[in-house]
């Protein structure tokens, strides 16, 4: 008797392509059973769980009919996922300052008329990994540029702060 016979079967029961996807599957369901089951794991993953943070957005050059519609207590979410982010607990106000140059070549900041800087602080809950922060599903990193909204005001705006 052959191992393989004429139509390609080992020992004339299972064709050995079927017999390789179905080791494949099974060693991937193994490994994701394996991965479920670990317990430093899971442990880990529960104790970063929903961990709270501060989050500071930078919206640069904006109105002032924008800035008096941030308020705290609002709560802010991203446009792209519409998942919240959190609450707003800090709201600072500077003016809008741009560099130039005087006659002499020497940089000089001016204030530009009627326009102003807006650093907004959420209180969030996060999930912290080695690899990631993510809020609702939304990746954070310092200077990564999101547009965000509340229930009166939409920016774009740059994360220049993680605390936790």
């Amino acid at each position: 008797m052959k191992i393989i016979d004429n139509k390609g079967k080992i020992f004339g029961i299972i064709n050995y392509l079927d017999l390789m996807v179905f080791l494949v599957v099974l060693l991937l369901v193994g490994k994701f059973y394996v991965l479920d089951n670990n317990e430093n794991s899971k442990e880990l993953l529960q104790s970063q769980a929903n961990r709270e943070l501060l989050l500071t957005y930078n919206v640069s050059g904006i109105k002032d009919i924008s800035v008096n519609s941030v308020k705290e207590g609002d709560i802010f979410r991203d446009v792209e996922t519409k998942s919240t982010l959190g609450e707003v607990v800090k709201v600072e106000v500077a003016d809008h300052l741009m560099q130039t140059t005087d006659r002499d070549g020497k940089v000089i900041y001016s204030k530009v008329p009627e326009r102003y800087d807006l650093r907004v602080t959420l209180k969030c809950k996060a999930n912290i990994t080695d690899r990631d922060i993510k809020i609702s599903k939304v990746d954070i990193q310092i200077g990564r540029s999101m547009l965000i909204e509340s229930r009166l005001i939409r920016f774009k705006s740059v994360i220049e702060g993680i605390e936790y």
